[in-house]
């Protein structure tokens, strides 16, 4: 159903005219209805503050009782900020160490008044050594003496020691 123009015209006069009503209906009702609560001073205890001396009534609260206790000692700061980062572990001290020796023992040879020769191969590939030769710019030939060889593995300057048996 469609109203016409002077229809709406007067229907929104009315909703106008009813809302200013109620608007100053409840102004009016604002100062008489509303009470106000205040403490009767008669029925107050008489508080004391530190000195002796009476302290108001009219909703005066005692100092004393608004002072906080002190912390317990086991709090050391009550908002202090909370950091979940954890340190990462600290770095493994790696200590070098040489290689397993690559060479096999495969003989030895001992003749009057030279050195004793010894035997090694490494991959097919066969080496005769004696004290001080070098072997693989790696290696260095410190001593033979049946049943050990010392070896010195040159990077690192470690000592190594490979099985040779006794002289025959």
């Amino acid at each position: 159903m469609a109203f016409s123009t002077k229809q709406r015209q007067w229907f929104l006069g009315v909703a106008f005219a009813l809302t200013l009503a109620a608007m100053a209906s409840l102004e009016g009702n604002n100062e008489s209805d509303m009470a106000v609560a205040r403490p009767d001073k008669s029925k107050l205890p008489n508080l004391k503050k530190n000195g002796g001396a009476e302290s108001e009534l009219a909703g005066d609260v005692a100092l004393a009782k608004l002072n906080r206790q002190p912390l317990s000692e086991d709090v050391k700061e009550m908002f202090a900020g909370k950091s979940w980062y954890v340190a990462p572990p600290p770095p493994k001290v790696v200590i070098p160490t040489a290689p397993p020796l690559p060479f096999v023992f495969k003989g030895k040879l001992a003749e009057e008044g030279e050195k004793i020769a010894v035997f090694l191969n490494k991959q097919g590939r066969s080496y005769i050594v004696r004290e001080g030769d070098v072997l693989d710019k790696n290696y260095s030939v410190d001593e033979v003496r049946p049943p050990v060889m010392t070896l010195t593995y040159l990077p690192l300057n470690i000592k190594q020691t490979i099985q040779i048996g006794e002289l025959n």
